[in-house]
């Protein structure tokens, strides 16, 4: 078989495509080596003014081709320079070559240096879309189509030059799935590839190519991929039928659900619990079996339930796909309904949030900010308006503003029969328990992990719920001009955190009593192979660091009177300004400390499990691949040959399942094998982070 790129320049390998009959149109192309030119350069300039003025090209780009720019074993892709939009003009020639030209001698071999070659090409204009592609997964030679694109700037070298904030687009698309394909420039681009990978019997490419608005593809450069490692058939054969098991699963569940609100679903990694944050994009079962156990198995919606929404506790919230962590956002959107809002006005607002974020996944990280409206605030009307304005009537708007409202005014509390204070009742309870609690062993799991959702993860639920309300509050405050930005800055950064707490500990603690407080943070905190702050042999604590000069906040009387019209206004039961600032305070506040408080428990789990380990003589690893379930069942946790056996089949999927490519957000069967990355925009700037059920 022909190799096209063995001994081949950039220059001398679209050449000898040109004589193919591809689909990819190869631009017009011109090439010398460095010597010709040192030689003879009035003649090289005569040629390449002659070759593309006969064609009417004005302008041209003039690129390297270097002997050692590519080979099979090396990619030296962006090392060496071109030279765009040149005017075919003999000043400008001279200037841009001499430019190629200096650079060899920069990063070049000096005994390559005068048979590297110069490339003029016709510059490629009405560009829609350029990139890289590479045929294979550069990381394990799995079978996707790797798509690194700008369909921004128009310009043809933004992705192989890093430059501009357009030139990270990313698009997977399994090989086998091109027909699955939407985009008319996509389909076009893979059909182009796939001709060129037959014409020239290789599919291991690494392709730079361009898109015309009337999607006519050029090549601009083809080479053998540098695969990081080689893989073998039978692991894409696994990928193959592990893809397969993810299409039949998520067929499933896009169907309707009974007493569910919402005509189909949609899945993503970031939106509420956020578990991709948590647990990783892929995570071991140990990671993904606690994280489910403690939170999105029953607990986030019994949370819920109890503060006036709707009753979901029998729906697991998170599922995997490939190992993949999914939260069903159909459920979220449920779920931050009022209980007693009518079936009519909840499908309407569920198919509403549903269709929004389809149309806008770049939402997915925070539907509760920009898709859906989950409480009350003092600028609901606005925001009613720009969020539900089309879809509900009238008198629907109305129904939805009373119980929104109603569900709003029942939590903003700070009583002491409040569920706020109740849930921070809860947590003080679980930091007693772990205080006076002995070192425990396998057989206490279940009791720690009861505890832990009882009075650690339950009232955390509602407490990251009020700090949503806290912010939105915060935030309406502002957009009714009441707070300026400066104002809110302020306010955030007065408030002292347990994260602010542990940065002044960090000053004025010695290393052991710092490590009583913190030493069961890590940074991992569901992964076991993770080490705890008080395992790590090389923690070292900054002593230098400045210590932040915390701001006052004080409320003019002005904003005292325009705050405590809008309670009296809207019937919250508050008193006054301070009433509503201590609110949002302590939502905030004890929202971090409530996560603080029972990460120690999940700590404590995976410690006592990595105890168990070592009785059995099973490592982390192998432990981090076995479900929690099985270190509950007494028919397990002491048979050392059925936990290695699960924990060795479960290894071997995750193996595959870290090949897979899934989107961050699905929403058809085609996201399967169709994978883009969306862009992500910030949720809320300042510097402080109110955040949700993470």
């Amino acid at each position: 078989m022909y190799n096209y790129f063995l001994n081949k320049t950039k220059a001398e390998v679209l050449s000898n495509l040109s004589k193919k009959k591809l689909i990819f149109k190869i631009p017009k192309t011109f090439f010398f080596k460095v010597n010709e030119w040192h030689n003879n350069k009035a003649l090289v300039l005569e040629n390449i003014i002659t070759e593309f003025k006969k064609n009417e090209y004005k302008i041209v780009a003039i690129r390297s081709s270097a002997k050692e720019e590519d080979n099979e074993n090396l990619s030296n892709a962006g090392k060496f320079i071109s030279e765009l939009n040149i005017p075919l003009k003999k000043k400008n020639l001279i200037l841009s070559i001499n430019k190629i030209i200096k650079n060899y001698k920069k990063i070049g071999k000096k005994k390559l240096y005068f048979s590297n070659q110069i490339l003029v090409q016709e510059m490629v204009s009405n560009t829609s879309m350029s990139g890289v592609i590479f045929t294979k997964d550069r990381d394990n030679g799995s079978n996707y189509y790797s798509i690194n694109y700008d369909d921004i700037t128009g310009l043809t070298h933004t992705v192989t030059s890093g430059l501009g904030e357009f030139s990270n687009k990313t698009i997977f698309i399994y090989r086998s799935a091109d027909d699955k394909l939407r985009s008319p420039r996509f389909k076009k681009l893979i059909s182009a590839v796939k001709d060129l990978e037959k014409k020239i019997k290789n599919n291991n490419l690494d392709i730079e190519f361009c898109i015309t608005k009337k999607f006519v593809p050029y090549l601009l450069q083809a080479r053998q991929i540098t695969l990081k490692k080689k893989i073998d058939k039978s692991f894409n054969i696994k990928l193959d039928k592990e893809l397969k098991k993810v299409e039949r699963k998520i067929s499933t569940k896009f169907n309707r659900e009974k007493n569910i609100s919402g005509l189909n679903s949609i899945f993503g990694q970031m939106p509420d619990w956020n578990p991709i944050e948590m647990i990783g994009k892929h995570p071991t079962k140990l990671a993904f079996s606690l994280y489910s156990e403690l939170i999105t198995k029953k607990i986030w919606a019994i949370g819920r339930k109890n503060m006036g929404y709707k009753d979901l506790s029998n729906f697991n919230l998170m599922t995997s796909f490939a190992g993949q962590p999914f939260i069903d956002a159909r459920l979220s959107f449920n779920s931050f309904l009022p209980n007693d809002l009518s079936k009519k006005i909840s499908e309407k607002i569920v198919n509403h949030s549903i269709n929004k974020l389809k149309l806008n996944p770049m939402y997915h990280d925070k539907i509760e900010f920009d898709i859906s409206i989950t409480n009350y605030t003092f600028d609901f009307e606005k925001k009613i308006k720009n969020m539900y304005g089309k879809i509900l009537n009238k008198n629907e708007k109305d129904v939805f503003r009373r119980e929104i409202k109603k569900l709003t005014i029942d939590n903003v509390d700070i009583s002491e029969n409040s569920n706020l204070k109740k849930a921070i009742t809860e947590i003080e309870k679980l930091k007693r328990i772990q205080l006076y609690s002995k070192k425990d062993n396998i057989h206490d799991l279940k009791k720690i992990i009861f505890n832990c959702k009882k009075l650690g993860t339950l009232p955390f639920s509602i407490l990251a719920r009020h700090a949503f309300f806290a912010r939105d509050l915060l935030m309406s405050l502002l957009n009714k001009n009441i707070l300026s930005k400066k104002d809110l800055e302020t306010f955030l950064s007065s408030i002292n955190t347990i994260t602010s707490e542990m940065l002044e500990d960090s000053l004025r603690l010695s290393k052991k009593n710092f490590f009583i407080k913190y030493g069961h943070l890590r940074p991992g905190t569901y992964n076991i192979e993770s080490k705890r702050y008080d395992k790590l042999k090389n923690f070292h604590i900054e002593k230098k660091i400045v210590k932040i000069k915390k701001k006052k906040f004080y409320l003019s009387e002005n904003q005292k009177k325009q705050i405590k019209k809008l309670i009296k206004k809207n019937n919250f039961k508050l008193n006054s300004a301070n009433d509503l600032l201590e609110y949002i305070k302590l939502s905030i506040v004890s929202r971090e400390y409530a996560k603080f408080i029972f990460t120690k428990s999940i700590s404590s789990i995976l410690e006592i499990i990595s105890s168990h380990g070592r009785r059995l003589n099973i490592n982390k690893n192998q432990l981090s691949h076995i479900p929690i379930n099985n270190f509950l069942n007494k028919n397990f946790i002491n048979n050392k040959n059925r936990l290695l056996s699960i924990s060795k089949k479960n290894k071997e999927k995750h193996t595959i399942f870290k090949s897979i490519k899934l989107p961050q957000v699905i929403y058809d069967i085609a996201g399967v094998k169709i994978i883009p990355y969306q862009v992500n925009f910030p949720n809320f700037i300042t510097r402080k982070k109110i955040e949700g059920e993470k």
